[in-house]
């Protein structure tokens, strides 16, 4: 397991309180879910997590050992960010690399399915729309490939976390998204410039997260 924060603590000493809560920020909406969207805390000790508690999102009396805590005002300034405790610090640092390895699997196969799809002269946008039409179904949105930085890099972290155990379905996922890219490649070197943006009309843009 990660335990970078007990590391951190054995450092300092508990001359300092540590927590550990992930950022969470997309770009494409900040004012819904930016900065200020819920976030998961943990502490290393209780009183590690009141006083996170208190830096984010306001006093707190007691925190208990399942993670609940009772709130209340407190008289120091707060960044008024919805936050949700958990005391196991494992819990805390495996959140946000688990999140990010989940929406990795689900870009993944979005890129597999269009990929079956080109292959079997399938309408991609119109069997996604189909799809999607089912209440526990939401079908993303491929686009170049999975990029940008906190997907991989947390997938990445994700698998190497722990050796007790290997994570198959998302070594299957990034042999997924390599086969897209290379598809895109190929599609990109066989068409014109003006014709591969009129392609990637009929490709929807990725539902990707920043962090």
């Amino acid at each position: 397991m990660i335990e970078l924060s007990d590391k951190v603590f054995e450092i300092l000493d508990h001359r300092f309180h540590v927590v550990h809560a992930p950022h969470r920020w997309y770009s494409l909406d900040e004012k819904e879910h930016g900065v200020n969207q819920q976030r998961i805390i943990g502490g290393v000790c209780d009183c590690c997590l009141e006083a996170g508690m208190q830096f984010y999102g306001g006093g707190v009396d007691n925190v208990h050992d399942d993670g609940r805590s009772n709130s209340s005002s407190s008289s120091l300034k707060s960044l008024g960010i919805l936050m949700h405790p958990v005391y196991n610090m494992e819990v805390a640092e495996i959140t946000k690399i688990a999140e990010n390895a989940h929406r990795y699997l689900q870009i993944a196969f979005a890129e597999d399915l269009y990929l079956y799809c080109q292959t079997n002269n399938i309408n991609f946008p119109q069997l996604r729309d189909a799809l999607n039409t089912k209440w526990n179904v939401n079908i993303l949105e491929p686009r170049e490939g999975l990029g940008g930085h906190c997907l991989p890099k947390d997938t990445k972290m994700f698998l190497q976390s722990t050796s007790r155990r290997k994570m198959k379905i998302l070594r299957a996922a990034m042999e997924v998204d390599e086969d897209y890219k290379r598809f895109r490649a190929k599609l990109g070197k066989r068409s014109n410039p003006s014709l591969l943006k009129m392609m990637e009309l009929e490709i929807p843009i990725a539902s990707d997260c920043d962090g």
